[in-house]
């Protein structure tokens, strides 16, 4: 029959680049909003998936591979959630 499912390698490629615009556009990767429900949701399941992988859970991590890990972390993303974990909590403290 020869189905073509495409390059699924495209969709996520897209997205991280529309990430990238985002953070040069803003200074952050912390995307909310209305305005970016899409990139939103998006960048929230990344960073799941990166928490999964990076925890050896490669069977919860869909897709997620050392290629994306290494884009992901070129723009400090990791480092972005942990910093807003980290104003998050302190703000409860106050």
């Amino acid at each position: 029959i020869g189905f073509n499912w495409g390059n699924k390698q495209q969709p996520w490629d897209e997205m991280f680049e529309e990430l990238k615009r985002f953070k040069t556009k803003h200074g952050h990767a912390d995307v909310s909003g209305p305005d970016n429900r899409k990139l939103d949701i998006w960048v929230k399941n990344q960073r799941s998936l990166y928490q999964y992988y990076k925890a050896g859970n490669k069977q919860k991590s869909h897709g997620m591979c050392e290629e994306r890990i290494t884009k992901l972390e070129s723009i400090d993303f990791q480092r972005l959630s942990q910093q807003r974990r980290w104003d998050e909590m302190f703000e409860e403290l106050k």
